[in-house]
């Protein structure tokens, strides 16, 4: 089926929508999740999740690609959805995940505020609108611009944890003591670390962005989650070496990574909280749009504003906990995941052949995924000890 797309993306930009879009809203939580269990936990799950993530989005690529490049609504629309329900059950997929994404950036928005507010000293609602009125003129402009953008913000990201970790080091490091096991940390630190290395909405942007270049999108998806991977392990092992485990803020560690250092690195740690949350805020928006504009067929710029506004609407009047709002996304968006498989099996079979999962798209690669989205979904709603 030919891709439809509004722009095209070289690799370099493709891994860096992987990688924006990954290193978002969950990285900031993974550290004082890892302050509750052992280092060695976190790295033995950073190579699992990476393996999981691998194989969760290759088939959400191949699920996009055998039906031109279309948001997971549509797909499982022409896939999953059957008979005279067909519609009825579209739009109640539509809302929930749809949901799911505006939780989320709703609660990147309020991360966002948060540190205007830090910087400024403003009040949260109004930094609430003018990170909402920043962040979103790019997505506005349209899908080249998020791409071009994504790229640039990822080079300095990379420049920045380069910079973080070596300030860090040149400071008195923290013993890192394993926390008394508690199998509610361990299943919490596993399902945050999957969901924040994850990027469900980046890959079907990859897919379209690329046209369909199969090698190309099998290069991006493991490059990109590759350095998804050591953003994580080097985030978590700089602040827990360098911030206090008993003054650590759950919501806003690598600030105080960045203040412990010194003026330079708090203003660094600052620019990479933000980055951070833009990418992710830039991704999950356009694909926000997308999902709207392919549902109701209004133009993009106007699908965007409708799929954003109800998001800042409810970051002012809503729940205001960042690390809440990651929490409840990440246990929705994994339990989405279990009907992505079951399409993607169906899909499979209609198109016989598979092209970009392979071997990774069999039964058995199937069920370690929904095996591993329950196991995620829990560790998001227990309470952590």
């Amino acid at each position: 089926m030919k891709i439809k797309s509004e722009a095209k993306f070289t690799v370099f930009e493709a891994v860096s929508m992987i990688v924006g879009n990954s290193i978002g809203t969950g990285i900031v939580a993974v550290p004082f999740l890892a302050m509750k269990n052992s280092i060695f936990d976190v790295i033995w799950i950073v190579l699992l999740s990476y393996c999981i993530n691998i194989i969760l989005h290759l088939i959400i690529a191949e699920l996009s690609y055998n039906n031109g490049g279309a948001q997971l609504v549509k797909s499982f629309e022409s896939e999953l959805f059957t008979g005279k329900t067909k519609q009825f059950f579209s739009w109640i997929f539509f809302s929930v995940y749809g949901l799911a994404i505006m939780v989320g950036i709703s609660g990147n928005i309020n991360g966002g505020a948060e540190i205007l507010v830090g910087w400024f000293n403003i009040p949260l609602h109004i930094a609430q609108i003018i990170y909402y009125l920043i962040a979103g003129i790019v997505v506005f402009i349209g899908m080249k611009a998020v791409g071009i953008a994504q790229k640039y913000a990822v080079v300095l990201l990379i420049g920045i944890m380069f910079a973080m970790t070596i300030g860090t080091f040149t400071q008195p490091l923290n013993t890192i003591r394993p926390a008394p096991f508690h199998i509610n940390n361990l299943l919490a630190l596993f399902s945050m670390i999957v969901f924040s290395m994850s990027a469900n909405q980046a890959v079907i942007q990859v897919v379209k962005g690329l046209n369909g270049d199969v090698k190309k999108i099998r290069k991006s998806l493991f490059m990109g989650f590759g350095i998804s991977s050591i953003f994580v392990l080097a985030v978590t092992i700089t602040v827990l070496l360098g911030v206090d485990a008993a003054s650590m803020d759950k919501e806003m560690a690598y600030l105080q990574l960045g203040k412990n250092i010194g003026v330079w690195a708090m203003i660094l740690a600052g620019i990479f909280s933000l980055l951070a949350l833009l990418t992710t805020f830039w991704s999950n928006t356009l694909s926000l749009r997308d999902v709207v504009h392919e549902q109701i067929g209004l133009n993009n710029k106007l699908s965007w504003v409708i799929a954003t506004v109800p998001c800042l609407l409810f970051s002012i009047f809503g729940e205001n906990s960042f690390i809440i709002l990651t929490r409840i996304m990440s246990g929705v968006v994994v339990l989405v995941s279990i009907m992505l498989v079951l399409t993607y099996n169906k899909s499979r079979k209609k198109a016989g052949v598979s092209k970009i999962c392979g071997v990774f798209g069999t039964m058995p690669f199937q069920i370690l995924m929904i095996v591993s989205t329950v196991i995620c979904a829990v560790g998001a709603l227990i309470p952590i000890k």
